[in-house]
C-alpha cells in the first residue's frame, strides 16, 4: 500500500455493511479460523476486516495488524478495544505490504481485505504474505473485481444508449489499465487471485464469492442504504485535479486522448444526475459485487 490517507478517503460507514455474519461464520468453519492463534491483518486501516473476523477467532489469539499510514498504525487505535473485549490480544504496527516487517514463518494465518488492489505489485505483496506465513498456515485474501460493477444493470445505466454504455465501460477499462501501467494498483485484481495463489505454490486453493449485496431502492430507509448513498454522493464530486489525474490514467491505459473530453463530459453528466435520481427516488440497483475470498495453505 503506497497511498497515505487512503483509509480516510475511502473507509466510509458503508463498509460496516459489507458482510453477512452468517456467511463469515460459514467461511470461518470451512477454513478453521479457530485453530489459528497467530494472525496477521495486512493493510488494516481502521480495522474493518479485523473486527469482522474477530468473533470467529479463539479467545487468546494474537492478532497483529499493520498499515503504512501513520494515522492508522497507532498503538492506541480505538478499534483495538473491540477486539480486546473479545479476549483477542490485538496490536497495530507500521508496516507495508510490499516489505512486511516480520521474520519468515511468523504467523499461521495471514489475511487482507481490499489491499492488493492498491499496491504497485500484487504478486510481490502476496509473496511477502507467504514468506511470513508458517508451513501449513492459511492465507486468505479478500479482493474485488471492480470492473464487474461497470456492467451491472441499474436504473441509471438503463437510460444510456448503447453507444454511451460502451463508451462508459471503455473509459473505466482504460483508466484501470492506466493505473496498472503506472503501478498505482489494480482495482480488479480479485479476478487474478487464483492464478497468483497458484504461482506461490499454495495448496488447497479455494475461491468463494461474498453473498452480500447492497441493494438500493426507495424509500432508501435502511441504515446500509443511507450509508451507501452518502458514500456515492461523496464519490460523485469531481474537480480539475481529478480530471487531470484521470486524463493521465486514461491515456496510459490506451484511451484515445482526442476522445477524452467527450467521455469525461459523459462521466460528469452521469455523476451530476445522481442527486436528482436519488431525490426523485428513481435510482435503483441490486447491489451485487464480485468480492472474491481466495484462500490457500502454505506447503
Amino acid at each position: 500500500m503506497n497511498e497515505a490517507g487512503h483509509s480516510e478517503a475511502h473507509f466510509g460507514a458503508y463498509r460496516d455493511f459489507w458482510w453477512n455474519s452468517d456467511f463469515l461464520s460459514l467461511c470461518a468453519a470451512r477454513l478453521d479460523f479457530q485453530s489459528r492463534r497467530r494472525v496477521l491483518d495486512v493493510g488494516c486501516g481502521v480495522g474493518h476486516w479485523s473486527r469482522a473476523i474477530a468473533p470467529f477467532l479463539t479467545p487468546g489469539t494474537q492478532l497483529t495488524a499493520v498499515d503504512p499510514d501513520p494515522k492508522w498504525s497507532q498503538a492506541n487505535s480505538p478499534w483495538l478495544a473491540q477486539l480486546r473485549d473479545r479476549d483477542i490480544d490485538a496490536r497495530v504496527l507500521p508496516g507495508d505490504a510490499m516489505a512486511l516487517p516480520f521474520a519468515d514463518a511468523s504467523f499461521d494465518f495471514v489475511t487482507c481485505q481490499t489491499v492488493l488492489i492498491h499496491v504497485p505489485d500484487a504478486a510481490q505483496a502476496l509473496g511477502e504474505m507467504v514468506r511470513v506465513l508458517a508451513p501449513g498456515g492459511l492465507l486468505l485474501c479478500v479482493e474485488p473485481d471492480n470492473l464487474g460493477a461497470c456492467t451491472s444493470r441499474s436504473s441509471c445505466s438503463d437510460e444510456q444508449t448503447l453507444e454511451q454504455a460502451m463508451a462508459s465501460f471503455g473509459f473505466q477499462l482504460a483508466v484501470e489499465r492506466g493505473r496498472r501501467a503506472l503501478r498505482q494498483g489494480d482495482h480488479s485484481v480479485g479476478g487474478l487471485l487464483p492464478g497468483l495463489f497458484a504461482g506461490e505454490a499454495l495448496r488447497d486453493i479455494d475461491v468463494r464469492l461474498s453473498d452480500n449485496a447492497m441493494p438500493l431502492y426507495p424509500p432508501y430507509e435502511q441504515p446500509g442504504q443511507r450509508a451507501l448513498l452518502e458514500a456515492m454522493q461523496d464519490w460523485s464530486a469531481t474537480d480539475s485535479a481529478a480530471r487531470a489525474e484521470t486524463f493521465e490514467l486514461f491515456c496510459k491505459g490506451g484511451g484515445d486522448p482526442a476522445r477524452f473530453d467527450e467521455v469525461w463530459l459523459q462521466f460528469e453528466r452521469d455523476q451530476a444526475q445522481l442527486p436528482e435520481l436519488i431525490e426523485s427516488r428513481r435510482l435503483t440497483f441490486a447491489g451485487g459485487a464480485l468480492m472474491y475470498m481466495v484462500s490457500g495453505h502454505k506447503v
